[in-house]
């Protein structure tokens, strides 16, 4: 049961992740971008603001809360599908991502914003000693 719980709050932090990207796209009414197989994410990489960051630092909070899991892990689970998605568009067309270490750093870098959500709703969770099953 405890395998499941892991599973099912690692595959929530990657589409919370994946939302943080995209939602401000929608949000700000950012420029679109083309992309071989995935023009929205584009466009929200491309497009990446403070609001990003807030939407990371809260979606990396949520899975900390209510998660398992260890925290730091939670928190680069929310960017882990961006490498991932990157690498199927190279495989796709070679003349994109031609950056991509560059690429790669920076959603390390992002990362951390989600670490620090996590941490922090570890923290919050312990403060008000809410048990989890």
């Amino acid at each position: 049961m405890h395998r499941f719980w892991l599973v099912f709050t690692f595959a929530a932090a990657t589409l919370l992740g994946l939302l943080a990207i995209v939602a401000p796209v929608w949000i700000l009414d950012l420029r679109r971008y083309s992309a071989p197989l995935f023009p929205l994410i584009r466009s929200g990489v491309e497009g990446m603001s403070l609001l990003t960051l807030v939407f990371l630092f809260c979606a990396g909070f949520l899975v900390g809360c209510f998660g398992v899991g260890h925290p730091l892990l939670l928190g680069i689970a929310t960017v882990a599908l961006l490498p991932i998605l990157a690498i199927a568009e190279m495989s796709v067309s070679s003349t994109t991502h031609n950056l991509w270490p560059l690429e790669f750093l920076i959603y390390g870098l992002i990362s951390l914003c989600a670490v620090a959500g996590a941490f922090a709703g570890r923290f919050a969770m312990r403060l008000v000693k809410i048990t989890r099953v």
